[in-house]
């Protein structure tokens, strides 16, 4: 899979996927929100999930289930290395691995970066699968409409095209362009990444076949615009650094 370019992926699509509007969906207000530690990155690895017919296993991971550190404003950048960087997500079927681009990404690919070290993702949801589209998560609610309880800006150039496997923040249709807290999401086809604008903020690219694998089988659980077939959840989000 190849780096992409961008699109106001709501926008483009409401009238193509009913009631969409923007990847992650309006908030009703203004939301109150207390800072919590954030806790060191857990070391813990994903068991080895035996799969299913689909060939993915959908076993509720013990982190959904435990409290989530929320933010005032974003965390210190850890992308203060050589890198490359990248975050491995573990999910129930199988790996996906996003090498970020803080040059694109900036605040943004920053923040997402300090997410998954504070192990934010842990436990989460992909809540949204369009088929032939995106596949979104990062949402703590699971519903569309939570965050970290911060935002960056960093919006994408404006000739920027969005390919097959590019990971990009989701915001609502009434926020600018680059918007990001911490929901995101990963175009899963070419032709869907056809159907964006460049107006969601750019934190990297999914590009080895493992991982390319791993996207189309959360695809195919896709049913229309909302929640996949069965859950799939983000075992573990890990950062590292190096290649």
């Amino acid at each position: 899979m190849r780096r992409a370019a961008g699109a106001a992926l709501i926008a483009v699509l409401a009238l193509s996927l009913a009631g969409c509007g923007a990847l992650r969906d309006l908030r009703g207000g203004e939301e109150t929100v207390s800072t919590v530690p954030v806790p060191p990155a857990a070391t813990e690895v994903a068991p080895e999930l035996e799969p299913g017919r689909d060939g993915c296993n959908h076993r509720r991971p013990p982190a959904a289930d435990q409290p989530r550190p929320t933010f005032s404003e974003p965390p210190p950048s850890p992308l203060t290395g050589l890198g490359p960087w990248a975050v491995t997500m573990a999910t129930s079927c199988g790996e996906i691995r996003i090498e970020l681009d803080p040059a694109l990404g900036g605040d943004a690919a920053a923040a997402f970066a300090a997410l998954a070290r504070a192990g934010f993702y842990d436990g989460l949801t992909f809540h949204r699968v369009v088929p032939g589209f995106v596949i979104q998560g990062g949402d703590p609610q699971g519903t569309g409409v939570g965050g970290p309880g911060f935002t960056v800006n960093t919006p994408p150039p404006g000739n920027f095209t969005f390919r097959n496997g590019d990971v990009a923040m989701a915001k609502a249709g009434n926020e600018p362009p680059g918007e990001a807290g911490s929901q995101f999401f990963i175009v899963s086809t070419e032709a869907g990444a056809s159907q964006l604008e460049p107006l969601y903020a750019v934190v990297g690219h999914v590009v080895d076949d493992a991982s390319a694998e791993t996207l189309r089988r959360i695809d195919a659980l896709g049913i229309d615009d909302g929640p996949p077939v069965e859950p799939v959840w983000i075992w573990t989000a890990r950062l590292s650094e190096g290649g």
